[in-house]
């Protein structure tokens, strides 16, 4: 995992974190392991059963590379607001951006396991129950 600042302007400033492709493996490791039983089951059925589940096996591929993030980005604007960008394995990009006038205030969270501490950014919003968290795969499921 590599982080960098970039200052694009003097009013513009941009966080990243982006994942090797080891740490991509590293985090779907369960899910990969899943799909080679899966297609090694495959390969002791007859040929013709084989054909027909090879689609959804694809399907499951892309999913898998769909929902991992490999760079995240909090793009601070000065005067106008926060972009909090992901990118997944695919480069399907999703932004989500909190106006400064809409952010009642910036966070660094802890959250507690039984053998770790991570700490995480987040923005909480008016008028919003839910925080937007930056850099939200760098979270573990707790």
């Amino acid at each position: 995992m590599r982080a960098a600042r970039l200052a694009r302007s003097t009013d513009v400033v941009s966080y990243e974190v982006r994942k090797s492709a080891i740490d991509v493996i590293a985090e779907n490791a369960w899910w990969l392991a899943a799909l080679l039983v899966l297609v090694g089951c495959l390969y002791t059925v007859a040929e013709e059963s084989r054909t027909r589940w090879l689609p959804f096996l694809f399907i499951y591929l892309v999913a898998l590379l769909c929902r991992t993030a490999v760079c995240e980005r909090v793009v601070l604007f000065r005067g106008l607001g926060v972009q909090l960008e992901s990118t997944n394995c695919l480069a399907a990009r999703s932004r989500m951006f909190l106006e400064e006038n809409d952010i009642e205030s910036v966070l660094i969270n802890e959250a507690v396991t039984t053998s770790d501490v991570y700490y995480y950014l987040c923005f909480t919003v008016q008028g919003s129950k839910d925080m937007a968290v930056g850099f939200p795969v760098r979270l573990f499921v707790l």
